[in-house]
């Protein structure tokens, strides 16, 4: 066997070079011949490819499908990938599956496009006869992407890019992408601007090379170029800021149907950023986007119906983008859901039904529910009263920041109700809450002061603590600083 038979990649090259049906040197029984031989020389590849001459009985082979498939484990043995693959087919598959997978398979040897093709698509997702294997999705596409298919250019240069099925490669990554573009791929326009957006593969950040491929990808009619191009476009102090601009790549995008930029330009509608003002056009934008699927317009589009004040008020239509974002495990929604039912608001109120969308949100870490959780299982709410239970959560809810959590939970140490009695740590929560301006913090802080039953009693503290709440619009420590004043007037 001459020492060059054999390539780099453990291909079996007289049978090969046959096999070719776009080549002038194509002769499939002549490959079928050499397939053959370098079988019996116990050539991996070429025991391979003379199993599917069995199996099929192509090119007048004398088909014998028992051998065909002892050849197969023989060359997977010595390492054959593609053996492999197929030899495990045939363990899972019926005959008359691998009758037609094998011959579609011998196509696709053959470098026909249209067989590479549907074996990469095969390959790529995975199918009933198939388990998906991105390396020989690329290896099926990187015959039509030789072929000149720009479609298979750019996924195959996406796919060195990403490291998807083979080994990250950004030379070669953007050779098949340069390629796709060239050929008018707005797609690969669009991923050779990515590339350079977020450095990827190794690339070093460069945002002017970026937009020159994002502008071209959306010119050419690419969304998701479109979108980041307006999002570069309406990112202020930058060098690129034209926020004109960027809001007509918002519309072209989201007139194509992406999600994302129909949100953008819904807000934009709503709140005149950017647009005029359009409240019609801002409900009509963000309905799309929700249709499309976007939780976060969901749950923002569901706030404006609530609200009333940027869109036309709707509770109808809050109640059912909450309930629909609800049902994809969306925590806020699952929220804004509990405070509708506990507030009777468009639905009855029902503490049961509140009790339990607070309750899933809040184990889904969404603060404001583990606060509003904590305050029913305080008060007996939709469930028993569990003191204990509502120091959990509101201790949840404050490790997040939640100042009105962290105030009550302060408020349960020092009274050594639900959780062990800690004056220290309590008085430490109840003056970290007072600096984030919570009102109510402030207020505790001054009646803990003016009663001196947990703490000693020191009236300037009372009131200063109290003059602070009132100044954030505490009316109960109004209340209280004036009987104070009252009391010391009589002494």
């Amino acid at each position: 066997m001459p020492e060059n038979a054999v390539s780099q990649d453990g291909y079996y090259l007289p049978s090969r070079s046959l096999m070719d049906c776009g080549s002038v040197a194509y002769d499939l029984k002549g490959a079928a011949a050499a397939a053959d031989r370098g079988a019996a020389d116990g050539i991996p590849d070429a025991q391979y490819l003379h199993a599917l001459f069995l199996y099929t009985g192509a090119a007048n082979t004398i088909q014998d499908k028992k051998t065909a498939g002892e050849l197969l484990g023989l060359a997977a043995s010595y390492g054959s990938k593609e053996a492999a693959i197929v030899a495990s087919e045939l363990s899972r598959n019926p005959e008359d599956v691998m009758d037609g997978l094998l011959s579609l398979r011998l196509s696709g040897e053959q470098r026909d496009p249209d067989s590479c093709s549907k074996l990469f698509a095969m390959y790529d997702k995975g199918t009933s006869e198939v388990r998906k294997n991105h390396a020989e999705a690329v290896r099926w596409y990187t015959v039509c992407a030789e072929d000149d298919n720009p479609a298979a250019q750019d996924t195959i240069g996406f796919m060195y890019l990403m490291g998807k099925g083979i080994r990250k490669d950004r030379d070669k990554a953007i050779y098949w992408l340069q390629k796709a573009a060239d050929n008018g791929s707005a797609s690969a326009m669009y991923h050779l601007g990515l590339m350079y957006d977020r450095g990827l593969c190794d690339t070093d950040h460069d945002l002017k090379k970026a937009m020159e491929w994002y502008v071209k990808a959306s010119d050419a009619g690419d969304r998701d170029a479109q979108f980041n191009a307006a999002c570069i476009f309406t990112t202020p102090g930058i060098r690129f800021t034209n926020v004109s601009k960027g809001m007509s790549y918002f519309l072209k995008a989201a007139e194509q149907g992406h999600a994302e930029a129909q949100y953008q330009v819904g807000m934009s509608y709503a709140y005149g950023d950017g647009m005029r003002r359009d409240p019609v056009s801002a409900a009509k934008w963000l309905e799309e986007s929700c249709n499309n699927g976007f939780q976060q317009a969901m749950t923002d589009y569901a706030k404006l119906c609530l609200d009333g004040q940027l869109v036309p008020q709707d509770y109808e239509k809050a109640a059912h983008w909450f309930t629909v974002a609800s049902d994809r495990c969306n925590g806020y929604a699952k929220y804004a859901l509990g405070c509708m039912y506990g507030n009777g608001m468009y639905f009855e109120r029902d503490d049961s039904k509140a009790f339990d969308f607070f309750k899933d949100a809040a184990e889904m870490s969404e603060v404001n529910s583990q606060y509003a959780l904590a305050c029913f299982y305080h008060d007996g709410r939709g469930t028993p009263k569990d003191d204990a239970k509502a120091a959990v959560w509101f201790d949840q809810a404050a490790d997040q920041g939640h100042p009105a959590a962290r105030a009550f939970i302060g408020m349960m140490r020092i009274t050594g109700r639900g959780v062990p009695q800690d004056i220290a740590a309590g008085l430490e929560d109840l003056n970290a809450a007072a600096e984030s301006d919570f009102p109510d913090a402030d207020f505790y802080l001054g009646q803990l002061y003016y009663e001196g039953d947990y703490v000693k009693k020191d009236l300037n503290k009372a009131k200063k603590h109290l003059t602070r709440a009132v100044k954030k619009g505490d009316p109960d420590a109004a209340a209280l600083l004036s009987r104070i004043k009252s009391e010391r007037k009589r002494w």
